[in-house]
């Protein structure tokens, strides 16, 4: 018997205004054991840098320059599927660095073609991740909350909800038959990576985690203003989770309820160590912490309208998710 034919791979880099990172995952692109089937660029960048490393020392690499601003890291996505040729269409951050295997290791469980969407493992640098989660990868938790652990090594495939954004694939088919790549996930474009991997699984295709898949994320600097976990990310993780849920599961979830309860319960937490603070006369430091309570409140209030937009604007594009149209 035959072994099944690998597919082909449309690799997709979006990268914005970090053109020393894109320089080298473009090297660490060119040294995989397995070419791609072609290399895509989307490149957000208000200036000509980005151009330049692509013209000079990538050639064979497509560059799609455009000029949506910061903050639009899915509709970068979906400008790439829009002129991928690759049965597959693999995306990694530009300051994801990639194995030499790890195309070849990616594609190997679309074998079955129940599969859909196959993600890999990402190491960070961070002590103890990859035993970090080993239990809870990628799952959708019934309060609605998401997990991560995507450094994390089962030795296995994992079934799992959702993939992570810096090292994730999808059957191109697949992105076509849910209307392709949603936008309105701004700002740090957190759970846009999760809204595909949601519909897709709604549309009955299988998402795996697939450890051997393995990038180098050395997370580089926001060029679109702010750092991870600060104020500004905790806003748009609350506002933009809350978009996620209700777009996908309707407003009358009882996951959305479970949701906004827990990201309620959770403000104790910060409201613990600022009176912590105050009891000591830290009153700046405790005004901080505070504030990090005010700013995923404020989110997840912002997140009522938005996703009120977002699941108007899914009507009139015919991209409506089947199980969330109540």
């Amino acid at each position: 018997m035959n072994a099944p034919i690998a597919p082909s791979v449309s690799v997709v880099v979006i990268t914005y205004a970090r053109p020393e990172h894109l320089q080298e995952c473009l090297e660490h692109l060119g040294k995989l054991s397995t070419s791609p089937h072609e290399v895509i660029v989307v490149d957000g960048s208000p200036d000509d840098r980005t151009r330049l490393v692509v013209a000079e020392g990538f050639p064979d690499v497509r560059l799609v320059p455009h000029r949506l601003g910061p903050g639009t890291m899915p509709e970068s996505r979906a400008l790439g599927l829009a002129v991928a040729t690759g049965d597959v269409v693999a995306f990694i951050d530009d300051d994801a660095y990639v194995d030499p295997t790890w195309l070849d290791e990616l594609v190997t469980p679309y074998a079955d073609p129940t599969v859909h969407g196959v993600g890999g493992r990402a190491l960070n640098g961070i002590e103890g991740e990859e035993s970090d989660g080993l239990g809870q990868i990628g799952r959708f938790l019934p309060n609605g909350m998401l997990t991560g652990g995507f450094g994390a090594d089962p030795g296995r495939l994992v079934e799992v909800h959702h993939l992570l954004g810096a090292n994730m694939s999808f059957r191109r088919s697949a992105l076509e038959a849910i209307g392709g790549i949603r936008g309105s996930y701004p700002g740090t474009c957190l759970c846009e990576e999760s809204d595909i991997s949601l519909r897709v699984r709604a549309a009955g295709g299988r998402l795996v985690y697939q450890p051997r898949a393995l990038v180098r994320h050395v997370a580089a600097p926001y060029q679109t203003g702010g750092q991870r976990f600060d104020r500004r990310y905790l806003y748009y993780a609350r506002r933009n989770h809350l978009v996620l849920l209700v777009r996908n599961l309707g407003w009358r979830a009882p996951v959305v309820r479970h949701f906004t309860v827990t990201v309620l319960r959770s403000q104790r937490h910060y409201l613990r160590k600022g009176a912590q603070r105050l009891r000591r006369g830290q009153v700046v430091g405790a005004a901080a912490i505070c504030s990090r309570a005010v700013c995923e409140l404020v989110g997840l209030v912002a997140g009522v309208p938005a996703a009120a937009r977002a699941r108007a604007q899914d009507r009139r594009d015919g991209v409506a998710t089947p199980w969330g149209r109540s």
